[in-house]
């Protein structure tokens, strides 16, 4: 489960921006509340801001995030990876874009991001944590890397990483066990847009063909 995502020097977003799933302490709409034993996480939340305010860049910095995770180890050592700062600013046109996630998976909150250019992968780490304490599971800078004892699953292949791949990729690409868990999690994400949907058009077209799924949508979404 999602519980935080952060983005920053990505698209228009200059500084950090956070979207925290947490829910806050007021009683209201408690079915929109999963009690996921220490977290309290709203199933839906709701960006609001004005046009042009970031929104959409939001979202797609949250997919540019899957598709570098998943895409990761297929990279060939010259391929680009197709982020894109804050450009409005020489402070930052030239810095990686950051990215990080918090999400929970079986009782376990996992701490994931990184810092990426167009070139390569300027930083990535990896903390988790099961009671009370966060421990870092392993940190690169560069090609500099600080792992756990215990974070196995990472020996031997730091070498095979490159400067443009994400270590958390290829761990995973040799049956990680953490890892897989983190790819899968992201692997299950979906996102959609009402300004580049083709696909789900097609899809939608293709359901409304079948008269018994068209009328369970009209018996769903019927206000009576």
């Amino acid at each position: 489960m999602l519980i935080e995502f952060t983005v920053g020097n990505y698209l228009s977003f200059k500084e950090k921006k956070t979207l925290s799933m947490e829910a806050a302490a007021i009683k209201d709409n408690p079915e929109n509340v999963i009690d996921a034993g220490k977290y309290k996480l709203l199933r839906s939340a709701v960006i609001y801001g004005a046009n042009s305010s970031g929104k959409s860049n939001f979202i797609k910095a949250l997919d540019k995030m899957r598709e570098i995770i998943t895409g990761s180890s297929q990279y060939n050592s010259t391929s680009n990876i197709n982020v894109v700062p804050f450009l409005l600013s020489t402070e930052t046109e030239n810095k990686p874009s950051y990215f990080e996630i918090l999400i929970l998976i079986d009782n376990v909150r996992y701490r994931y991001g990184f810092e990426a250019d167009n070139k390569m992968i300027h930083s990535e780490w990896l903390f988790e944590r099961k009671v009370n304490t966060e421990r870092n599971l392993f940190y690169r800078d560069k090609d500099i890397y600080e792992m756990a004892a215990d974070f196995g699953e990472g020996n031997g292949i730091v070498i095979k990483t490159r400067g443009n791949a994400l270590f958390l990729s290829v761990v995973d690409q040799f049956n990680g066990a953490i890892s897989k868990k983190i790819m899968s999690w992201f692997n299950i994400i979906n996102i959609f847009s009402g300004i580049t949907h083709e696909k789900e058009k097609q899809i939608t077209s293709l359901v409304l063909g079948d008269e018994r799924i068209k009328n369970w949508i009209k018996e769903f979404i019927s206000p009576f």
